[in-house]
């Protein structure tokens, strides 16, 4: 039984031992946690194909925004996805790994394909066991059967893709895009890249100290989701140190050039303050919709 290590002993060693495809059946799957493991090294330098087959799709959906962000990950090449659209759903946890053909190993147990279920983030445990490839195989391809690909145009008509709460349910907190000073500092935050041999566009998101000590942002290095309140989606992660900042982790000039085009400055500009004044907010709210899903709203209210 493996108790300990889940994510390095299920999601990562057998790629290093040369398996290069991965089919999962997974009850409830993230985004994000595919993102993430699309991301690691040993991933990426082997070229695994992951196969996701979300099981429980059809007893309690799927949220839009998993599924927005599942498509743009199917544009890797290297991750395709599934939804269970025939009953019974699916609640089990399978993980096989292919080596060409050839079933290699396989684990089953409880374990979503989730950072909660890799990361415990915060009380959940799970456990994994180690289970027979061919068996592993059969169980994937019959489940695989009763299944759609998700980025079927007709997939809306078999199971629901909702919205999470409105976001005024949900915590809330403000982060600041001035300094403690009240200015726009000119090497961090939104001009974080202003430096000679810097992608300029390169920026982050401070979080005080008063909000990093809390546990509304998941805890560093866990990878999250944020929707924009103009409908954009894009993967970001806690860094530095103390907590102290909102990355993202595809490339830091995403978030520079995305406030860019908000406060419709040129791409690479410095931000000042009254490039801010002038749109109407000197700040940015982020909602919690659950532990990996946040909406980052800019929006200028009347």
């Amino acid at each position: 039984m493996i108790s300990e290590n889940l994510y390095r002993e299920v999601l990562l060693d057998p790629a290093m031992a040369g398996a290069t495809e991965l089919r999962i059946v997974s009850g409830y799957a993230s985004a994000s946690m595919a993102h993430r493991h699309l991301r690691e090294n040993v991933i990426r330098q082997n070229g695994v194909n992951i196969q996701l087959i979300y099981g429980m799709a059809t007893a309690d959906g799927v949220s839009q925004i998993d599924n927005s962000m599942f498509r743009q990950l199917q544009e890797s090449g290297l991750f395709q996805f599934h939804y269970r659209i025939e009953r019974p759903a699916l609640h089990a946890k399978v993980y096989l790994w292919m080596t060409g053909d050839t079933p290699t190993v396989a684990f089953a147990g409880s374990a979503n394909y989730t950072q909660r279920g890799f990361w415990a983030i915060g009380q959940q445990r799970e456990v994994m066991v180690e289970a027979d490839p061919e068996r592993a195989l059969a169980f994937f391809e019959k489940a695989l059967h009763g299944a759609m690909e998700g980025g079927h145009e007709d997939i809306g008509d078999h199971i629901v893709l909702f919205k999470q709460k409105h976001p005024e349910a949900q915590e809330r907190v403000a982060l600041s895009l001035l300094t403690n000073q009240g200015i726009v500092a000119e090497r961090s935050g939104l001009n974080w890249g202003q430096r000679p041999g810097r992608n300029p566009n390169q920026s982050y998101l401070r979080i005080p100290t008063s909000i990093s000590q809390t546990d509304f942002f998941p805890s560093r290095a866990t990878q999250f989701t944020v929707l924009t309140d103009d409908g954009l989606s894009f993967i970001a992660v806690i860094a530095q140190d103390r907590d102290k900042a909102i990355h993202t982790p595809d490339g830091n000039h995403i978030l520079g050039e995305y406030f860019r085009r908000r406060l419709n400055i040129p791409l690479g500009e410095l931000v000042t303050k009254q490039h801010l004044e002038i749109y109407g907010r000197t700040d940015v709210d982020f909602y919690k919709l659950d532990d990996e899903t946040f909406l980052m709203d800019f929006s200028v209210h009347e």
